[in-house]
């Protein structure tokens, strides 16, 4: 598979070395820049598979750098450095590198570790996203368990009562359990209850208490 690289390097040396061995691999390398650069700059305009970074040491601001990029553009990142105490090995990894290489830049040695980069990487990206959707139906159980129980408590309902109601609204609405368990949240912390909005308290809020099925007394008067 043919790879586009962005190279990072301050030395044209290396920069050649690399570009070499990356040709070697049929990979092809759609920008060269300095340790300084704007890496998710070129990130962005070149739109690598990877990022390959040659460099004495990898200083703060080249890990800012990688770290912002693995927010913004998540890339298997390759760090070939010529020293590096345990600080900056640790710092490489916490901020998303996916291979670390001291004192090992050789050219017979740049492809295989760039495809050792890639496993790790798709790894690493497999278990972030079961990760992310186990905190997100960990958060629809929440929010589906707040909306039954305002609902018992406005209705008086068994539990097996409630979910069936709850239902029959997400059917009505043509929406989800937790689509409509969010509606019912916002519509409680609209009418003063305990509830706030979750994350889709900005569109929940527009919908009527009456679409909730649920009402309450307002205060005084």
């Amino acid at each position: 598979m043919r790879l586009r690289i962005l190279l990072v390097t301050d030395r044209d040396d290396r920069a050649a070395l690399l570009k070499q061995a990356l040709d070697a691999a049929h990979h092809q390398v759609v920008a060269v820049i300095r340790s300084d650069d704007d890496i998710c700059f070129y990130a962005h305009q070149a739109r690598p598979d990877a990022v390959m970074a040659s460099v004495d040491q990898p200083g703060a601001a080249l890990l800012e750098q990688l770290e912002q990029l693995s927010r913004e553009q998540p890339l298997p990142v390759v760090v070939f450095a010529d020293r590096s105490g345990s600080g900056p090995l640790r710092a490489a990894v916490k901020v998303g590198v996916s291979a670390y290489v001291v004192d090992g830049l050789e050219a017979a040695r740049v492809a295989p570790v760039l495809e050792t980069a890639l496993t790790r990487f798709a790894e690493f990206q497999a278990l972030r996203r079961e990760r992310d959707a186990a905190v997100t139906r960990l958060s629809e159980h929440r929010r589906i368990e707040r909306a039954k129980g305002i609902l018992r408590e406005r209705r008086g309902l068994s539990e097996k009562a409630t979910h069936a109601a709850l239902r029959r609204m997400a059917d009505a609405a043509g929406k989800s359990l937790p689509e409509i368990a969010q509606r019912i949240l916002a519509v409680e912390a609209l009418l003063g209850g305990e509830a706030p909005p979750d994350d889709d308290g900005v569109h929940a809020a527009t919908v009527s208490a009456g679409a909730a099925g649920f009402s309450k007394t307002p205060r005084g008067g």
